[in-house]
């Protein structure tokens, strides 16, 4: 392949999958922004997509992730990952699942971009069914619903848009970043995504490096690896699984670069989770993966505990 496999050890490169298409050059893109924040409340009645798209387009915000733990959806609608059955994709999704009754949502970030011109979401959750069952999956934006209010937060910007365009590389339509008119390359936030076969951990460490920035939190992260190693010596050798980042520190490395101390959990192509800390240079990434990054360096105390600290 073109890639170029950043950061992966030869053990890791054994994983690596080779895409339909032709790999784009840049693996990692990224854009340091204005971060704004805001307390959103979330209607009962819409759907995830209608619901956030109406409050980031009150604020202005192309670009943002936003929490929705706590979610009651009903209808809940989602899929797994699943393998690919033609060639035309490395790996797929599976069947809709459509359980009953109103569902809460444990854990759950999205991605906000915009997609053929609507307000759109990339939304991993976590949560339980009526039996106590947990469960994770790839939430449907435009088939979940809203059946309660939500008091959510939005952290974005209006400098950055996330666009959902096709990647001939994957066969797949994926969120990637654009910069606005007036981008200014500065600001409290990250927004990046990583191509497939980048190694995950040395990825985002990679974009922090190249934006200065040493101290931080991912906000949101959603993607996909290939399998996984985790760091307690852990392997899920199952190929397509989906992840949503629980825990994400960047803090200054003895070299003075951030390090970064991601904790995901992981769904697997039957439905099992894993949880853990995934092992820098062993965790390609399989079709992509959304980082909103917040930096920390000089924002008071104040603004920090608001950008770490969901609403209830």
């Amino acid at each position: 392949m073109s890639a170029s496999m950043q950061g992966l050890l030869p053990e890791g490169l054994s994983k690596c999958l080779r895409q339909p298409g032709t790999a784009r050059p840049t693996r990692l893109e990224s854009f340091r922004c204005a971060q704004r924040v805001f307390d959103i409340s979330l209607q009962p009645g819409l759907t995830l997509a209608e619901a956030v798209g109406a409050q980031a387009a009150r604020h202005g915000i192309t670009a943002g992730a936003v929490t929705l733990q706590g979610a009651v959806l009903e209808p809940m609608r989602f899929v797994l990952p699943a393998y690919a059955e033609t060639d035309r994709h490395v790996a797929y999704y599976s069947a809709t699942h459509a359980p009953e009754g109103p569902v809460r949502l444990e854990a759950a970030t999205a991605s906000f971009g915009c997609k053929d011109g609507a307000a759109f979401l990339h939304c991993h959750a976590l949560w339980r069914d009526a039996a106590g069952r947990e469960l994770a999956g790839h939430i449907l934006p435009n088939e979940a619903r809203l059946a309660a209010p939500l008091q959510a937060r939005l952290t974005g910007t209006g400098e950055v848009s996330l666009q959902a365009r096709f990647d001939p590389e994957t066969n797949f339509t994926l969120f990637r970043p654009e910069a606005a008119p007036g981008h200014g390359a500065a600001g409290g936030l990250i927004v990046a995504q990583i191509g497939p076969n980048e190694d995950f951990i040395s990825a985002i460490e990679t974009i922090c490096q190249r934006h200065g920035l040493r101290q931080g939190r991912v906000l949101s992260g959603i993607g996909s690896l290939i399998g996984v190693k985790f760091a307690d010596g852990r392997e899920i050798p199952a190929q397509p699984t989906e992840l949503l980042v629980l825990e994400g520190e960047i803090r200054p490395g003895p070299e003075g670069a951030g390090v970064a101390e991601i904790g995901i959990v992981l769904v697997d192509v039957a439905g099992r989770l894993h949880r853990g800390r995934p092992a820098k240079g062993l965790n390609p990434v399989l079709i992509c993966a959304e980082l909103f990054i917040a930096d920390h360096a000089g924002v008071p105390p104040a603004e920090m505990a608001r950008t770490l600290t969901p609403p209830r």
